[in-house]
This record gives C-alpha cells, structure tokens and sequence, in this order.
C-alpha cells in the first residue's frame, strides 16, 4: 500500500451471488414488462449468463454472452424470446440492458461494453482504505465462472487475451454485422429496423436469425403473415422457430404445426415463467379439453406461482365442470395473494366464475369468503345476492341486492348488476313492474348490460300497456346494440321482440323494419330473424304499392325475399334506386334504401345519401342523420385503415370531425 507512489494492480477478482445481483436488478428492470410479478431470473450457462423477466401476462428471457477484450467486459445479447409481447422480443431486451447498465456502460447495437474495468475499480475502491489508485496496465479478462450459486470473473496481468468461445465469437460477429438494425429496434422504429435487417441480409444470405428478427417485426406490424412465414420457411422450419413460427402458422391456418412449434418451444424453455406461458398458448391451440387439461398441467407444474396459468387452468376447470379441482385451484390462489384486499379480489374472480358457469352454491361460498375480507364490497355483495337468487333464496338476495346498490352508491354510480338483478327480481318474484322498469332506468347507458336494461324496460312498460314508453325503451335498446362490439348474445332476441311488439301492438311496420334491419345485422343467418324481415318487408312493399307512392313496374312483392339472401337485397336496392329517382321527396323510400345499404355493407353509397339528405333535412331529422353518418364515417376509417388506405382513412376521418 503506497501513500506517495503509484503502485499497478496485477490481479483483481469480483464476485457476487446471484441473489445480490438479482436485488440490483429488480428496480431497474421493473418497468420493462410494465410491472414485475416476480423476481429477475438469473441462470448460469457456458460462456454466459441468462436473464428472465415475468409480467402478469408476458414474458421475456435472454442471455449475456461473455466476449471480454483485454480489460474490457462485454457482453453480447442474444437469444431473445418472449410471449405476450407488443414487439420483437430484442427490442425489449436491449432496452431492459439500457435500464439496468445504461449509466456505466456503452452499447452499440447488441454489444454491451464496460472500458476499462480494472482503472474504474482501483479508482473507487483503494482510495477508501488510503491507497492511490493503481495503475491497471495489462490486465486481462479470465473466464466468466458460475458455481453454487456464485458469479466471477478475474483481470490478471498472468493471463494470456481472453479467447471467445464458438457461441460468444458467433454473437459477436452477428452484432457487428447487424448494429444499425439493433439500434433502430431498441428505439422503437420497426420500419427502419427492417429495412437495416434487409441490408443485413443481402450480405449474409439466409441468416436464421436475421430472417426472425424479420419476421418478427412483421407480425408486430401485421397484415405480412404470409409474405413473413414464406420468408422464415427458406432458413429454417417454421416449427423450429417457437412462438413466432407459431403465430404465422396460426395467421395461415396451420394450426397443427402451430401447436408443434409451441410444444417444442415450450420443452426447451429454461426459464420458468415463460415455459409456463408457452404450455398455456398451447392450451389456447388445443381442440380436445382433455389436452388443454394437460398442457396447463404442464403449465402450472412449470411456474407454480405464476397465477396467470393457474387462473386458465381454473377457468378450463369450471368450463368443463371439475368444480373440485377448480376449489382447490381457488384456495392456492387465495393463499398465494397477501393481504386482504388481493385475497378478496382473487375469491371473488374464481366466485364470478363458478356463478357463470352455473355452479351456484360453490360460487355463493366463495363470495361469502370474499366478504370477511372487504365486508363493504359491493360487487361481492351482489355477486352473493345473485349466487341465492340461482339457487331460489330470493329472500335472502332482496336484502343483499339493496345493501350492494347501497355501497355502490357511496362510490359515485350505483353498481349496473344489481340494478339490473334486483329489476328482475321484483318483476318476476314479487310481480312489481312500476318497481322493476324504475330499477332498471337507473342502469347507465355506459354499463355493459345497458341494452339489457332497456330491453326489459320495454317489455315491461308493454306488459302495463305504456306503448309509447315502450317504444322509446326499445329504440334506445336498439341503438345501444348498434354501437355495441361485439353485440350482446341476446340482441337478436331482443330486437325480434321489439318488431313483434311495433308490428302487432302499434301496427308500425317502418319502426318494426329499423328493429329487424339491426337483428340482420347482429344475427344475418338466424332463420326466424329472415322470415321476419321478409314478413315485414313484404308488407311494407304492398302498402306503398297500394298508395302509389313506388313505380308502377316495381312489383308488389319485391321485398318478399329481401332476408333471402344478398342478391335479392341487391336487387331491391336497385328497385328503390329508381323508385326514388321517381319520386325523390319520399322520405320513407330513402330511409329503406339507407337500411338495405346498410346490411349489404355498401358504406360508401350510404354516406352519399346520408349526406346528401343532410343538405335540405329538417331539424327534427338531422339529429338520426348525423348519428347514422358518423358511425357510418366510424366504419369507413376501420376499413381503410384494415386495408392500409391511410390517405382515404384521413379524408374519412376529416369528413368525421366536420360532422
């Protein structure tokens, strides 16, 4: 130890375990996934270190590979895999490196290089126990050693240069070759990325890894699927190429070799969490139950504390009525979460689950669990009430509904399901419908069973013989399943409902037509939705004929067979073409070519009308217009965008703001 002379430093060892540096990395990385569920993986392989990371849903994993130079440490990211990931799972790993030795490192595409590591160490350590800091001349790297646990390296003078491994000298030709590429996909800039990967390609040709790197961006774009399997088949097969392969034989519906790929990428996974994900894609993929049970077998057995698997495991479980190993399921679950509030949220999820499958009794239990956790839950409270109404306790879920609305208030919205539940039960217990239509007034027209609500609004109001209340509830109900994607499962119904009632109790055919127009839309193959529609329609077509108001060659009958299929209704389309070239001024002829436009999908035609009948509308019809023409706009933006017509999308969008 030298005070007033410079000494040089010959031999330097760092070492740490693997739980250390697991603690460093933790807040570091945290944000990559958008949150961690569990700690950094860390793994000791030859020549190099692995890295894993889970997310709720998705996960990442990769490796360092080892390339020092002299005292130079580097290392070389390569075999980046992940699920659940919006991109190129590259780009997150070099991004996750960023975060983590972003500050004391420099990288240049996939390389990561930490200069002079012996100078930077002497200079921070020795002066602290009185010593100069020494020089570092000469020292070079040893081999990256992994034992028991236990990370090291050493910088000796002895040393002869480091010499690269096959892997680490691969990886390190591979990232000079392609930097600009990995700079542009560790930025976000996936067109750029590719067209560099080109680049790349055209002097090393058929690269396995670049040709993924490709294909992988491909996907997260979208709409190449094809052109990028086409592209991944000439270097390798694509049930080798793991859940990329798996996704774009998906896209061309190949989903034999779609499961063979995951199967296969899922065998070879050495991280946990992103095994256990795979095994669950491969659930996903599965056509028999019985195999889906087994891949998430495999799946929980490979992470047991990764909830996301166990929860589709629950979910396969109730679906295919194994309540008992769906409980057990259950109570891991609650046991797994920490403190009351998770231990409530996960009772009253596997609760919501049973109940919809029909499992009354097992989910009331649940939802009785859930409750000693957050005793003022209303979402529980009401699950509970709707748990005893299934299972003919409607006593007891009267209170339990009114205690559920009750809490539910306190938060600003009284709570849409037991609204709806409690509407239903003073309808069809207690027989108050007075009771029942003011209950179910109170769901928002936000809810989800919004047009549930006003469904039975409707219906009650005309089971009292408030017709025009009735009409007003079911055109609201109309409207709602118009914007609702996807549409509820009864909407048909409903709407079927809603024309019987316009068309036999108010003997308004024009309001029964609108009604079925939308259930044409919901339902186009529903036999009892077309015959129907054909009733009405014939219908209608013999009234204008016999008021003179269509041409006198278009036939009676013509709208007969207008639900029959699409060219009868493209043939009807023409006939009210002419006959509004005839007689121009009759709003109902517009208003049934709008709604035969409409079905068919001919937006652009549509919009034409729509605006050229808001030219000269009169107040009191521009509201419907306008509603009708920008979600008519709405549709044209989705296509053009679907189709990759963005210029078109912006002239539809502009038209969209006007309006």
């Amino acid at each position: 130890m030298f005070r007033h002379r410079r000494g040089r430093l010959e031999r330097l060892v760092l070492e740490s375990s693997a739980g250390k540096l697991v603690d460093w990395l933790g807040p570091r990385l945290r944000d990559v996934l958008d949150g961690l569920v569990r700690p950094v993986g860390l793994w000791a392989e030859p020549e190099a270190i692995g890295v894993g990371l889970a997310g709720e849903s998705a996960a990442l994993a990769f490796e360092l590979l080892w390339a020092p130079d002299v005292d130079t440490a580097r290392f070389v990211v390569a075999g980046a895999r992940g699920v659940g990931l919006d991109g190129p799972a590259l780009g997150y790993a070099l991004r996750a490196m960023d975060s983590a030795m972003g500050r004391f490192s420099q990288r240049r595409g996939r390389l990561i290089e930490v200069h002079d590591v012996g100078q930077q160490v002497g200079r921070a350590v020795l002066p602290l126990v009185g010593a100069r800091a020494p020089s570092a001349r000469g020292l070079q790297f040893g081999q990256l050693q992994a034992e028991d646990g236990r990370l090291a390296v050493e910088l000796d003078g002895a040393l002869l240069p480091p010499v690269l491994g096959e892997r680490a000298a691969r990886g390190f030709e591979l990232a000079q070759h392609c930097r600009d590429g990995d700079d542009a996909l560790a930025g976000g800039d996936l067109e750029l990325a590719r067209t560099r990967y080109l680049a790349a390609l055209e002097q090393a040709p058929r690269h396995p890894e670049l040709i993924g790197l490709v294909a992988d961006i491909d996907l997260a774009v979208g709409g190449r699927e094809e052109a990028a399997l086409g592209m991944l088949v000439e270097a390798m097969q694509a049930v080798s190429a793991g859940w990329t392969g798996a996704q774009l034989l998906c896209a061309v519906g190949d989903f034999t070799g779609a499961r063979e790929a995951v199967a296969e990428a899922a065998r070879q996974e050495r991280y946990a969490p992103l095994a256990a994900l795979l095994w669950e894609r491969l659930a996903q993929l599965q056509p028999d139950s019985a195999l889906k049970r087994e891949a998430l077998d495999r799946a929980v057995a490979c992470a047991p504390g990764l909830h996301h698997a166990r929860w589709a495991r629950l979910s396969t479980l109730v679906d295919t009525g194994h309540v008992e190993a769906a409980l057990a399921d259950a109570q891991h679950l609650e046991a797994a979460a920490s403190g009351a509030r998770e231990r409530h949220a996960a009772c009253r999820r596997a609760a919501a689950a049973l109940l919809q499958a029909g499992f009354v009794v097992e989910a009331g239990r649940l939802f009785e669990r859930a409750l000693r956790y957050v005793p003022d839950d209303a979402a529980a409270t009401a699950g509970l009430a709707r748990s005893l109404t299934e299972a003919g306790h409607g006593e007891r879920a009267f209170s339990l509904l009114e205690r559920a609305i009750q809490l539910s208030e306190r938060g600003g919205r009284a709570d849409a399901d037991a609204l709806l539940d409690l509407a239903r039960l003073l309808a069809e217990r207690y027989g108050d419908l007075p009771q029942a239509i003011a209950r179910a007034r109170q769901v928002s027209a936000r809810a989800p069973r919004a047009a549930e609500a006003r469904y039975l609004e409707g219906y009650w109001r005309a089971k009292l013989g408030d017709r025009v209340g009735a009409t007003l509830a079911f055109g609201r109900m109309r409207e709602l399943v118009e914007h609702k994607t996807p549409p509820p499962s009864d909407a048909s119904r409903w709407l079927l409902e809603a024309a019987d009632f316009e068309r036999s109790t108010r003997d308004d055919l024009t309001a029964a037509e609108r009604h079925l127009t939308v259930a044409l839309r919901v339902a186009p193959r529903d036999p009892a939705v077309q015959r129907a529609f054909r009733e009405v329609g014939a219908h209608l077509a013999g009234a204008r004929s016999e008021s003179g108001a269509t041409r006198p060659d278009a036939p009676a009958g013509a709208a007969a067979d207008a639900g029959g299929g699409r060219e009868a209704l493209e043939e009807e389309v023409e006939r009210l073409k002419m006959a509004l070239q005839a007689n121009p001024s009759d709003p109902e002829l517009g208003w049934r070519l709008a709604s035969r436009l409409e079905v068919l999908g001919r937006d652009h035609e549509l919009y034409a009308w729509l605006a050229a009948r808001l030219e000269d509308a009169e107040p009191d019809e521009r509201p419907e217009l306008e509603a009708r023409a920008r979600k008519t706009l709405r549709r044209l933006v989705e296509r053009a965008r679907a189709d990759g017509r963005l210029d078109e999308s912006e002239l539809y969008e502009a038209a969209l703001r006007r309006l």
